[in-house]
């Protein structure tokens, strides 16, 4: 049951993440300020407080950690974003993450062999897709920003499961949101981050303006992403749901085939010979993949 969703949250995170490259590339000059509009959005959950229960304190402090640990990941990989290209960013933080929770889930037996080799093949996949993203002279500041969100994106996601196996999901979705008010409203009380939120230059309040439905789609479709691959991790094992993470990269591919022409600086992307041959053969190893999973 987790496959749909965990496929269509992919797609729509290839969406925004392709909508906040060009954004954070062309006009949004710091990640925070990311940071800083996705802690506002969590004014909505207090909305779907009342239609649910208080949970165990347990419970509570499992799903703030878990939040917190996702935004300071999400903040690390906007930086990551803007340091590198998208089309290797996100595939090595993408690969990192289930080989995280694959080494945690293994020895614990919270996976089977045939869904652990199921996620081999589709970690192969991604980095057959990926592979010829990676050469060239690594750049270590990017690669330390992709490891470390990876870090905190697998441990916000196994936090999750936890409190997910203790309360149904809608009260831990709702409750884990609140901790973000607080981090907003810490971005305007100090003076450093408040003005690298509010000073954006005319130049740049302007072409935001022109861009601001752009911006509101793409974190839409971040909104509705993380809601689909939370309930999907709700339904199974995290390094289950994650190793999927080829498929985002699948899109993403086709997004920068077709947005690569336009802007050639942001979505550079050239598949030849030998880079035509494994992007072929990864996206066989991902169908693979995905065939041992739904079977299962």
């Amino acid at each position: 049951m987790y496959l749909p969703f965990a496929i269509l949250a992919n797609l729509l995170n290839s969406i925004a993440l392709t909508i906040d490259k060009f954004l954070i590339t062309k006009i949004i000059p710091d990640p925070l300020i990311y940071v800083f509009y996705f802690s506002l959005i969590s004014f909505v959950a207090l909305l779907g407080i009342p239609f649910t229960q208080i949970p165990p304190s347990q419970v509570f402090i499992l799903a703030s950690a878990s939040t917190l640990s996702w935004t300071f990941g999400a903040y690390l990989m906007f930086w990551a974003l803007k340091t590198g290209q998208v089309q290797r960013v996100v595939p090595v933080i993408g690969t990192l993450i289930p080989l995280i929770l694959l080494a945690i889930s293994l020895p614990t037996g919270g996976i089977t062999p045939i869904q652990a080799g199921a996620i081999i093949l589709l970690v192969s996949g991604l980095i057959f897709l990926t592979i010829q993203d990676l050469k060239g002279r690594p750049i270590i500041k990017e690669l330390i920003l992709e490891i470390l969100a990876a870090l905190f994106f697998a441990l916000a996601y196994l936090l999750l499961r936890e409190a997910f196996l203790k309360q149904d999901f809608l009260t831990v979705l709702i409750w884990s949101r609140p901790i973000l008010l607080p981090i907003g409203a810490a971005i305007l009380l100090i003076p450093a981050t408040r003005e690298k939120v509010l000073s954006i230059t005319t130049e740049g309040r302007f072409a935001l303006k022109r861009t601001r439905w752009l911006f509101v789609g793409g974190q839409a479709a971040a909104g509705v992403s993380e809601l689909l691959l939370l309930f999907a991790i709700s339904l199974a094992n995290p390094a289950l749901v994650n190793s999927l993470q080829g498929t985002k990269y699948v899109f993403l591919l086709v997004f920068s085939l077709i947005l690569g022409k336009k802007y050639p600086e942001i979505f550079k992307i050239q598949k030849v010979g030998r880079e035509l041959l494994t992007t072929v053969l990864g996206t066989i190893l991902i169908g693979v993949g995905l065939y041992l999973l739904a079977v299962i």
